[in-house]
């Protein structure tokens, strides 16, 4: 990107008091004063603390275009900042709409965040331009309470631990395509979902975490290049105990990870993970879905509970769940799964498998399930069944009601009733 040197002048870099008195920016822009504001080819900075470089406020409609806003001193320990925005080096509120073009949004402080945009109606679209936090607990853009960002072609990168790349909060969204970067710290997945993020088309490398993190929203990937570097690929999961509901979609994406399983599921009431339409993902591990307690919630009430829906897409890996979790596998069409599931009888687990025509179920060992059906006929039912291993069921759960009980012959091994 490039800033002419010589239109380059630089605001004094004093925070000022706004309306909102818990709010104060290097560049505090009120749409009550006046509602169209725009600025370019400026470099920006603040560094008291709870400044901003840009704040706009009271449906003020913004342009900035190349300028250099830097946050660069100011740390704050505000409990309440990811409500509020606080801290933020580019923050918009109240109604109002900013557009970021070709500009360089750096900040170089402790829970301060990037761009972020707070509260229905305030919307921000950002493009061509680059988006850096330096330290702890810093993600690069952020959505909050209802206000949607769209961003294209933006390279986000965060340095430190807690940083995620892309940050929804209570229903806040992002839009994202063909935008790149890198989270380098502890605990910095690539994206934060606790309202609803979509991407497509982009590359991005999580170095120590996730691609995703999902705790009570939405998390829709397609045709991305993503790579995770610690504990999973997907963490679903919540850090409360109470009714969460998480949402991961996945579709013609290329995915690496480099420890765990692909999806660690806990700590969640209702989770939907679906993988569809020729993912290319490589495991170092053998470990494909872990449903189980963790340390997140109370201990032993903080297990997954989740359905699996894989359709027009082949997976391999291994399925564990524990003894307080739960796990619904759905092969819709053209599903294909290569690995064992539950490896050791737990009836505690409740492991369903349901296979509809068309899908097929290799176990690479013996598996242990609550239930298994199948959409046709039971004898071509058998036949979506691979390999020379057995699987058991629980005669007596009403689900299998249509295997009486009784043991058969698969398509390579045995089906056959616990005992």
């Amino acid at each position: 990107m490039r800033f002419p040197t010589l239109l380059f002048a630089l605001l004094l870099p004093i925070s000022v008091w706004g309306q909102n008195r818990d709010i104060r920016a290097a560049w505090y822009v009120d749409g009550n004063i006046e509602k169209n504001e725009n600025r370019s080819h400026t470099a920006l900075e603040a560094f008291e603390q709870g400044s901003s470089v840009v704040y706009a406020t009271n449906e003020v409609y913004l342009i900035l275009t190349q300028l250099r806003m830097n946050k660069t001193s100011g740390v704050i320990m505000d409990d309440d900042r990811r409500q509020t925005g606080v801290n933020s080096a580019l923050l918009a509120d109240k109604v109002s709409r900013v557009r970021v073009e070709e500009c360089a949004v750096t900040s170089h402080v402790s829970n301060a965040d990037g761009i972020t945009t707070v509260g229905e109606g305030t919307t921000a679209i950002v493009q061509k331009g680059t988006v850096t936090t330096n330290k702890s607990g810093s993600a690069g853009i952020v959505a909050i309470n209802g206000s949607v960002i769209t961003d294209f072609k933006t390279e986000v990168n965060t340095a430190s631990n807690q940083s995620p790349a892309f940050l929804a909060i209570d229903g806040g969204k992002i839009d994202i395509a063909e935008s790149f970067g890198r989270c380098a710290g502890q605990a910095s997945p690539l994206f934060h979902s606790s309202g609803d993020i979509y991407a497509t088309k982009c590359r991005f490398v999580s170095g120590k975490w996730t691609i995703g993190n999902v705790e009570n929203g939405t998390l829709t990937l397609v045709n991305n290049d993503l790579k995770a570097g610690g504990i999973s690929g997907f963490l679903v999961y919540s850090t409360k105990d109470s009714d969460v509901k998480a949402n991961l979609i996945l579709s013609k994406n290329t995915m690496s990870v480099a420890e765990g399983p692909l999806f660690l599921v806990t700590n969640v009431d209702d989770a939907t993970i679906t993988v569809a339409e020729n993912n290319k993902i490589s495991l170092k591990s053998n470990e494909l879905m872990s449903v189980r307690s963790d340390d997140w919630g109370k201990k032993g009430s903080n297990g997954g509970h989740a359905v699996f829906n894989v359709e027009k897409q082949s997976l391999s890996g291994s399925i564990d769940v524990d003894s307080i979790s739960s796990l619904q596998v759905n092969l819709l069409k053209k599903g294909k799964l290569n690995g064992q599931i539950n490896a050791v009888e737990n009836r505690c687990a409740q492991v369903r498998v349901k296979l509809a025509a068309g899908s097929s179920w290799t176990s690479k060992g013996d598996s242990y399930l609550t239930s298994i059906e199948f959409d046709q006929p039971l004898a071509k039912g058998l036949k979506q069944l691979k390999g020379k291993h057995t699987i058991y069921y629980d005669p007596a759960d009403p689900a299998n009601a249509a295997l009486e009980g009784k043991e058969y012959k698969t398509g390579g091994g045995m089906l056959r009733p616990l005992k």
